[in-house]
């Protein structure tokens, strides 16, 4: 595969993955777990590990390990 077809395939994914994140609904205060999880499974597909934790108010939030 060349440079430039990796390129374009780079900016594909970056563009898909944008265009995803926008289209969450987010609202502060609100429980944001569909973003956590969609990100939680790309950086798994690209070999991170993550944990999740709760806070007080038993809201989830994730820390992310490499």
């Amino acid at each position: 595969m060349s440079t430039e077809n990796n390129v374009d395939q780079l900016f594909e994914n970056s563009v898909k993955i944008l265009t995803d994140l926008i289209a969450f609904k987010t609202v502060s205060g609100e429980d944001n777990n569909s973003i956590i999880n969609y990100c939680d499974e790309i950086l798994k597909k690209l070999g991170a590990t993550s944990f999740k934790t709760f806070d007080n108010e038993k809201k989830e939030l994730t820390y992310l390990q490499h």
